[in-house]
């Protein structure tokens, strides 16, 4: 058996290929709403992706325009006031001016639409100790889903604090299985025993946050998911960027979703 190698210098020019990168929400939640701005890196590069400082960045329907605000400086984060709510049934438009142009463009806009929520009935919750070493929590969804075609996204907090805090434990899913139906306690939020960040106890509030995202973006979160997860190369297919919403070539998406939130309170019994 014989073999050879060749070194092989790839050429990869950041600035030819440099690309904004958007992560944009915005719901009928009155908070103070975030659009994150930063850009492609080298792929061989250990560094943190750079922000985008410096951006004129607006939000608004046809009634109303938000501008965004800076904070802090130089961080790339660009907030609405903390008393701005989206309305229901109300299309938004995203626009980015940026101070600079990367891969020649400096400006970009995105759209998304808000579309009403059911108000969930409750949230039931209930121990799997056969499922893992340490057993999982299963949160249960209460609420009459309507007959059209909808997209949800499903955040789990415990005491106010985010869990579902990275893409990959943030569940999403159509309705295809209980369109125009009751769910009448269907699984939507799982807490790992085994991992500290999501062991409950008596007096611990869980909270689930449901939003009625657009068919668009649920294809977003869903492609992102797959390629960010463990896959077999034997079966997958190659990388490939994720599809968004933005113009002009930038990655991420522009969101807009109306939401509805339940709690329970662990109570010693259900341990």
């Amino acid at each position: 058996m014989a073999g050879c190698t060749e070194k092989i210098d790839v050429n990869l020019d950041q600035q030819q290929y440099a690309r904004l990168v958007v992560d944009a929400r915005f719901s009928s939640d009155t908070v103070a709403h975030l659009v994150k701005l930063s850009t492609t890196a080298d792929y061989f590069d250990n560094q943190p992706p750079q922000r985008v400082s410096g951006a004129a960045v607006t939000i608004s329907n046809e009634e109303e325009e938000y501008t965004l605000t800076e904070s802090p400086a130089g961080s790339g984060n660009y907030f609405t006031d903390p008393n701005v709510a989206g309305r229901i049934g109300s299309d938004y438009q995203l626009d980015i001016l940026l101070p600079e142009a990367i891969a020649g463009t400096d400006t970009y806009a995105a759209a998304s639409h808000i579309y009403p929520i059911s108000q969930m009935d409750s949230i039931a919750l209930e121990f799997h100790d056969d499922w893992g070493p340490d057993g999982i929590w299963e949160v249960k969804c209460y609420v009459w889903d309507p007959p059209t075609e909808d997209y949800y996204m499903f955040n789990l907090y415990r005491n106010g604090v985010l869990v579902t805090d990275t893409i990959t434990e943030v569940f999403v899913v159509d309705d295809l299985l209980y369109n125009g139906n009751y769910t009448n306690g269907i699984g939507v939020g799982y807490l790992n025993q085994s991992d500290v960040n999501e062991q409950l106890f008596p007096g611990d509030e869980v909270t689930l946050s449901v939003s009625r995202i657009t068919r668009e973006y649920a294809e977003f979160l869903w492609q992102l998911q797959e390629e960010v997860s463990y896959q077999s190369p034997l079966f997958s297919g190659a990388p490939a960027n994720v599809n968004g919403n933005l113009s002009n070539g930038a990655f991420g998406a522009f969101g807009a979703w109306s939401t509805s939130s339940a709690s329970r309170v662990v109570s010693p019994p259900e341990l």
